[in-house]
C-alpha cells in the first residue's frame, strides 16, 4: 500500500496538529531511510529500513544529520515562525536515537527560550529509550514529552510495534514510570491485530494505570499504512474507550480524530 514520503528537511511545517495546534517539525533522522526501534504495522512512513535500538552504533550514527546543521535549521525556523504553538521532535523514525539527542535538545531549549518563549517544546517518541539516564535527562527539557504505549502485554507489543532486538515491554514501562509530566499516546487499531478488545485491551488499561501519566491521548490511523490488515477505529468507539478508561483509572483520556 502507498504510504507517505519521508521528510527530506531538518525542519518542516508549520503544520496543523490536532493535538498541538500549529507545529514546526524537527527531523533528526536521515532523509533517505526510516531509522526506528519499532516497525509499527500502522506507521504512515511505511516499514522501518534500519531497525535498531542503538543509535550510538558508529556505523548507524554516521548516517544521522550533523548536530550543527540541525541547530542552525532550528534557529532559522524559530526566527521565521516565532508564534507557532509547538516545536516538535518527530521525523523519520525515533528521534531519541540520534547520538547527540541530549545536546541538541538542551541547545534547542536555549534557542526557544531566547527566540520564542511562548512556544511549547514537544517530543513524539516510542519510549524505547526512556529508561536510559541520558535520555531521561533530555526528556526533562520538554514541555510536552509525548511517549507511545500501544500495548500492555509482550505479545501485542510484538504484533503491533515489532520492537527491535533488546527492546522489551519491561524497559518501556520502566522508562514511562520515571518520565516527568508524561503524556502517553496510544494508537488504537482493529483487524488482524487489535488492542481495543479482549486480553490485549485489558492489559493496556492495566499498564496505563500502572504508569499513571498526566494525560493519555488516543487516536487511530488516518493515513495509509503498510499493513493492509489494519482497520481504523471509528470516532464513536474512541469516545467510548476514552470514557471507559477514564472511569476505570481516573486518568485524563483525550480522544482525537479528524
Amino acid at each position: 500500500m502507498r504510504v507517505l514520503p519521508l521528510e527530506t528537511t531538518l525542519t518542516y511545517g508549520p503544520l496543523f496538529s490536532r493535538r498541538l495546534g500549529r507545529s514546526l517539525g524537527v527531523n533528526l533522522l536521515p532523509f533517505d531511510r526510516k531509522v526506528c526501534s519499532f516497525d509499527c504495522v500502522y506507521c504512515h512512513y511505511g516499514h522501518t529500513t534500519v531497525h535498531t535500538a542503538m543509535g550510538r552504533d558508529l556505523e548507524i550514527a554516521a548516517t544521522f544529520p550533523d548536530m550543527g546543521n540541525v541547530l542552525r535549521a532550528i534557529e532559522t525556523a524559530l526566527r521565521r515562525y516565532p508564534h507557532v504553538d509547538a516545536l516538535t521532535f518527530s521525523g523519520n523514525g525515533e528521534p531519541t536515537l540520534h547520538p547527540h539527542f541530549p545536546a541538541i535538545v538542551a541547545e534547542t531549549r536555549r534557542l526557544r527560550d531566547a527566540l520564542a518563549p511562548n512556544m511549547k517544546l514537544a517530543l513524539f517518541s516510542n519510549a524505547t529509550t526512556a529508561h536510559l539516564p541520558h535520555i531521561q535527562a533530555a526528556l526533562r527539557d520538554f514541555d510536552l514529552p509525548i511517549l507511545k504505549l500501544d500495548a500492555g502485554d509482550p505479545a501485542t507489543l510484538a504484533r503491533i510495534n515489532h520492537p527491535a532486538p533488546g527492546v522489551t515491554l519491561g524497559t518501556i514501562l520502566a522508562g514511562l514510570k520515571v518520565t516527568r509530566n508524561l503524556i502517553v499516546q496510544s494508537v488504537l487499531i482493529d483487524g488482524n491485530v487489535s488492542n481495543i478488545k479482549g486480553e490485549a485491551f485489558e492489559a493496556w488499561v492495566t499498564a496505563l494505570d500502572a504508569v499513571h501519566p498526566t494525560a493519555v491521548q488516543i487516536y487511530s490511523t488516518d493515513y495509509p499504512v503498510p499493513d493492509t490488515g489494519v482497520e481504523r477505529v471509528p470516532p464513536y468507539v474512541l469516545k467510548r474507550i476514552a470514557n471507559e478508561v477514564a472511569e476505570r483509572t481516573g486518568l485524563r483520556i483525550e480522544a482525537f480524530w479528524w
